[in-house]
């Protein structure tokens, strides 16, 4: 006899734990994707406190996804470029105009005013967090997890409720990691930081920001807060956190003295948000018990070189919300969460170990190494790959799931033909994305005078299968491939289908809405598909699957990637009308 799954209310779907810049995230996808869920946080508000400041290229796309990436430019400031510097030297360069994506920019935007617009567009869609609201205890239970809640203050409404599912968002100090009794292994950085945000006149361009290495105690690194010489002040102090009494005063004059003698005059003035912090990096070994998921600051810590933190964290968050969604609508198996833990796990490691290899790189104190780095690195740096890879490390655009048993890549390296008919050979060309890779998101061609279309906007909130054609938009086959393509996703529900073809318009196609024109070959040169091929995109931007092999397709999309098949329906045109 089989059993079926236990039936939760509503409002006990999903518990999400801690309302910051994470927990807020996935509120919103959840709430755009339909799922019930309760926000709690025990704090009595939004926070005010100075925290994180950038936003990567990568994570402004997630922002897209929640409607506030416009907002968020607009209230930010671009940073273009990013430096290390020492003896008056630029020994590695990071030019953000060189990244392949929609945001060329690191944007900076301090934490609080990004959480106010996730608030906002929360609030719009008819969410709201409960405020003042802690969570004592949690229970495992076979088919969900019981959560202990309490509104501040009263003792008395403690009261256990179970959910299908609880996402840890709650912090460094997690109450969810503690109760699950998880290790947080790592360890202190033999050093503390000092923070303070500063207007400063001095020779550097407005949009780029610096490390500042040298003789004098720890380095600074300084970042552009807006367009007025408004900046961050980050300086390392090499040593461990003196007790209170001991520590140096947080005042412009100790600020000044340490800025002084970096290769670069600054004039510090107009001083605020000063603090002393140390820093540590520790990680969980395990993002997933059972009905439980962590994520952000919950699941690991590290240095803050690199801005890595908070924006690991959305990734996360925009990871896991989909396949919830899924899950939930019954679009997939259950097995399916499995991934989250598989694909971020690494990401995460790779996160903490490049923070803290670079941490160290420019904390170097042995001065042989130090002369290593300051006149090896420049000569690397200028090599033009380099210069064009540099900026997509940094960006969150290099993380990938390639190694993931949850995709699968069945193009040999001779199908991937990139460089014929319309598509013109540059001196650098682009490499072949692979399945596991974030989908390179082009601009697509439009006719004069239509609005500018992304390749994203069809893949947003849904899968979506591209048929590259290699075909003639007066072919015959364009007929049959179309045909394909909807007997392909025939049966599953959230995919989309669309054949690109060498045409000018579809309009003149009765299956216009299935078509994408490519008559330049962008599309076709950019995913290296001149032969033709079969490309799937996951809704968070991931490649899933590339082959040529339509019944290799379907077994990937039951097997692999945990579809449910429905009963035969007609391809879903509103789906497309949607994303058109």
């Amino acid at each position: 006899m089989k059993i079926q799954p236990k039936q939760f209310p509503d409002d006990h779907q999903i518990l999400i734990v801690g309302a910051g810049p994470i927990g807020l995230t996935l509120a919103i996808l959840l709430k755009q994707y339909g799922l019930p869920f309760r926000i709690i946080e025990q704090s009595s508000g939004p926070s005010t406190a100075t925290k994180a400041m950038a936003i990567h290229s990568r994570t402004l796309e997630i922002f897209r996804e929640l409607s506030i990436a416009d907002q968020a430019v607009s209230q930010g400031f671009a940073i273009r470029f990013f430096s290390v510097q020492a003896n008056k030297q630029r020994i590695i360069s990071y030019n953000f105009s060189l990244l392949e994506a929609a945001w060329p920019m690191l944007l900076s935007l301090p934490q609080p005013d990004a959480e106010q617009l996730m608030l906002q567009r929360l609030e719009a869609l008819g969410g709201q967090v409960e405020w003042n609201t802690s969570l004592v205890d949690i229970r495992q239970e076979a088919d969900g997890v019981k959560a202990l809640i309490q509104s501040q203050g009263d003792e008395c409404s403690q009261r256990w409720q179970q959910y299908r599912w609880l996402c840890a968002c709650d912090g460094a100090r997690s109450t969810v990691r503690k109760r699950l009794n998880l290790s947080f292994d790592g360890a202190p950085y033999d050093s503390y930081f000092m923070l303070a945000d500063a207007d400063i006149d001095w020779d550097e361009r407005g949009d780029e920001g610096a490390f500042f290495l040298g003789a004098a105690e720890g380095y600074v690194a300084v970042a552009p807060l807006n367009e007025n010489g408004r900046y961050r002040l980050f300086v390392e102090m090499p040593y461990a956190l003196p007790p209170e009494g001991e520590r140096p005063r947080l005042d412009l004059e100790t600020f000044q003295r340490l800025c002084d003698g970096r290769g670069q005059k600054m004039r510090l003035s107009n001083l605020s948000s000063t603090t002393q912090a140390a820093f540590q990096h520790r990680q969980v070994t395990q993002l997933r018990h059972r009905s439980i998921f962590l994520m952000g600051d919950a699941a690991h810590i590290g240095s803050p070189i690199g801005g890595q933190w908070m924006n690991l964290g959305l990734s996360e968050a925009y990871n896991l919300a989909w396949k919830l969604a899924w899950v939930a609508k019954g679009y997939a198996d259950e097995s399916l969460l499995g991934s989250y833990h598989d694909e971020r796990y690494p990401v995460a490691q790779e996160a903490e170990q490049t923070a803290h290899r670079l941490t160290r790189l420019i904390t170097l104190r042995n001065w042989p190494l130090v002369w290593l780095r300051n006149n090896l690195l420049p000569l690397i740096n200028n090599r033009q790959k380099v210069q064009r890879k540099l900026p997509s490390m940094i960006s969150g655009h290099h993380y990938h799931y390639c190694n993931s048993t949850w995709v699968r890549d069945t193009l040999q390296n001779n199908q991937r033909n990139a460089w014929r008919k319309k598509a013109k050979k540059t001196t650098l060309p682009v490499p072949a994305p692979r399945a596991g890779q974030l989908a390179p998101d082009i601009s697509l061609w439009v006719a004069p005078g239509q609005q500018s279309l992304w390749l994203s906007s069809f893949f947003r909130q849904q899968y979506l299968l591209l048929v590259f054609t290699a075909a003639e938009g007066g072919s015959a086959r364009v007929a049959g491939y179309v045909a394909m393509a909807r007997a392909l996703i025939a049966g599953y529900q959230g995919i989309e289908a669309r054949c690109v073809i060498d045409t000018l318009s579809c309009d003149d196609f009765s299956c216009s809405e299935q078509l994408i024109a490519d008559p330049d070959w962008r599309l076709h040169r950019r995913y290296h598909a001149a032969g033709g091929c079969l490309v799937l995109i996951r809704p968070d931007g991931y490649i899933a699957f590339q082959g040529k092999d339509p019944d290799e397709l379907n077994v990937f999309m039951k097997k692999t990637a945990a579809f449910r098949q429905q009963t035969a329906k007609p391809f879903a045109k509103e789906a497309c009308d949607v994303a058109a």
